[in-house]
């Protein structure tokens, strides 16, 4: 019965310390992470530009594109400098709950 209880305690106190070990973040991970959505943000600004000179999208509608593109990637980069991330977030329409109440 000592064996089981001390068992118990030893495996209790290896999963509590490790733990923290496994919730902490990596910022060198994080800025490379934020490099990376720095050049996808470029990226997606470079096709939208394209889209403009080729007609498919007008001027209005490319900036007010850019604009929401550079407030979230601040935001990205806000959540970064604080230890966090948390992913790219939703698109409008790509809610599985309303996606789903539409189509009934």
């Amino acid at each position: 019965m000592r064996r089981l209880a001390a068992s118990i305690l030893a495996l209790a106190f290896l999963v509590l310390s490790a733990a923290p070990a496994l919730g902490a973040v990596d910022q060198v991970k994080l800025n490379e992470i934020k490099a990376l959505t720095q050049q996808m943000t470029s990226i997606k600004v470079q096709i939208i530009d394209k889209k403009v000179e080729a007609g498919i999208l007008d001027q209005t509608k490319a900036e007010k594109i850019k604009k929401a593109m550079q407030e979230r990637q601040l935001k990205v980069e806000q959540d970064i400098e604080k230890g966090e991330f948390h992913g790219f977030g939703h698109k409008k329409g790509c809610d599985r709950k309303d996606s789903a109440q539409k189509t009934e």
